[in-house]
């Protein structure tokens, strides 16, 4: 199975590990470019495209399924979700539903059956087959939400509202709201620690990210970063958590190591292009977009 690394908005590049695929997603052209990345090291790093595919207007976000064999494009503008066939680069189908209001970010299952999608203008989660593109069911959740995550046994879906100071977490077998997280002003990003410890948070317009345990509703401690924290990325092998500081133009780097007092504390940050937006994860580096 190929492995995956996609980046986000416009006319960007970024690098994956060898025999894997980069999907990015260009927001000005309406379109999805997928390259495969023939080689990586620290000092050869080569790119081959392989398709540019036609997207909906305004493409925003992407998720790909397990087994790699599906992209999954939200197309903010189309109010629509554009379906790419991995193995034959091409589009399979599109989603669309008028109910759907600005989709953003989404996720598939973990057994691969279901798509879920946060649609910002609806204040809901879609979610659908992803064997036939129909709608199973739209959960209510709070005002703007923009992210997704599971939890590791797939029972717990967490959602960020961006016009809400919570996180709301779903039963995913009924589907049903059971708990809010409190968070600072727009959470957005999320990720679980490596360890299952803790699930991180980013408060865009708080400029922190806080550390909430699972089944907690209020975070243990909450730590300040550079301005708008638009993504998370643990990186267990360098014991280090990485955040985008957006407003500052820079990547910031937590103390990561579990048995560490400063843990969650900003070691260091380091300068990267004018208003970074994607972050992602090789075999060799980070690459932040």
């Amino acid at each position: 199975m190929r492995q995956f690394l996609f980046v986000f908005l416009s006319a960007i590049c970024s690098y994956a590990a060898q025999n894997s695929l980069v999907v990015v997603v260009n927001g000005g052209d309406a379109t999805a470019t997928v390259y495969e990345a023939v080689r990586m090291s620290t000092t050869d790093q080569t790119l081959k495209l392989l398709k540019v595919l036609p997207t909906g207007k305004g493409p925003q976000e992407t998720c790909i399924s397990p087994d790699g064999k599906r992209a999954y494009v939200s197309n903010r503008s189309d109010i629509s979700i554009t379906v790419i066939d991995l193995d034959n680069l091409a589009v399979a189908s599109t989603i669309s539903d008028p109910g759907m209001k600005n989709p953003d970010g989404c996720l598939v299952s973990a057994d691969g059956t279901k798509l879920y999608v946060a649609a910002a203008g609806s204040a809901a989660v879609f979610v659908y087959s992803t064997s036939d593109g129909r709608k199973l069911t739209e959960i209510k959740v709070g005002e703007e939400p923009r992210r997704l995550l599971l939890s590791p046994d797939g029972g717990r879906l967490y959602v960020s509202n961006g016009e809400e100071r919570f996180v709301s977490v779903v039963n995913t077998k009924t589907n049903q709201t059971v708990a809010k997280i409190r968070t600072g002003r727009d959470p957005r990003p999320m990720i679980f620690s490596p360890d299952g410890k803790y699930i991180i948070i980013g408060n865009v317009s708080d400029d922190t990210v806080q550390f909430v345990k699972p089944g907690e509703t209020e975070p243990e401690f909450v730590v300040g970063v550079p301005k708008s924290p638009q993504r998370l990325l643990a990186v267990p092998s360098k014991q280090a958590l990485f955040a985008i500081g957006r407003f500052d133009n820079v990547l910031s780097i937590l103390e990561f190591r579990p048995d560490n007092k400063e843990y969650g504390r900003t070691v260091s940050t380091m300068p990267v292009g004018h208003a970074p937006w994607g972050l992602a994860l090789s075999a060799a580096e980070i690459a932040c977009t």
